[in-house]
């Protein structure tokens, strides 16, 4: 299954999913954080620019949503002695969202679900001999992960709200999966 056949999957369940629901779309932009081992090397890089597109419908008379979204989170970089690797990861989600309100336009999101993620991984390393050259070598992994994240919403109108998430999606590069947390700040539009 390829990713653009994911994405279409996915807005047509997110759209066929209630007749009597509020539907909204939601941006947000922010930074990422994610820890792998490169070359027996831990690093952690928090400088990644991260980006989310969101599609849901607000079941009417709750405070639940149901969600897709396509969310990038960036490239993050290692380094070590002997060379550099680069991972890019973009996934599709489809999952539930509860979206309690506080009063005074204050609310909350905690969302969950799973998945479907595309990691590239890009290496370029210094082949020793004689002469020393370098070698560059590319491969992608798709798979299926489940995410979690929290937020708080503020309304300026009953139907634009300002958000700030937090997010963790694991993320599968290579056999062993890692973590990428991501801070975002965005807005969700009614309709």
């Amino acid at each position: 299954m390829n990713f653009k056949t994911i994405a279409a999957a996915t807005a047509f369940a997110t759209l066929g999913s209630s007749a009597l629901a509020q539907t909204y779309i939601g941006i947000g932009i922010g930074s990422s954080n994610a820890c792998f081992h490169y070359d027996a090397v831990g690093d952690c890089m928090d400088d990644a620019v991260a980006g989310k597109l969101l599609l849901g419908y607000a079941l009417a008379g709750t405070d639940f949503a149901i969600e897709g979204a396509y969310t990038h989170m960036g490239s993050f970089k290692g380094n070590s002695t002997f060379g550099s690797a680069a991972v890019k990861v973009d996934t599709l989600g489809v999952g539930g969202a509860w979206r309690p309100q506080f009063g005074a336009g204050w609310g909350g999101v905690v969302r969950g679900g799973v998945a479907f993620g595309k990691a590239k991984f890009d290496e370029t390393s210094i082949a020793l001999g004689t002469p020393i050259t370098t070698v560059h070598t590319s491969s992608s992994n798709d798979y299926w992960q489940p995410y979690l994240g929290a937020g708080v919403t503020y309304a300026i109108t009953p139907k634009i709200r300002l958000e700030a998430d937090l997010d963790v999606t694991r993320v599968k590069p290579f056999s062993s999966p890692i973590n990428v947390r991501t801070v975002m700040l965005g807005a969700t539009f009614g309709f």
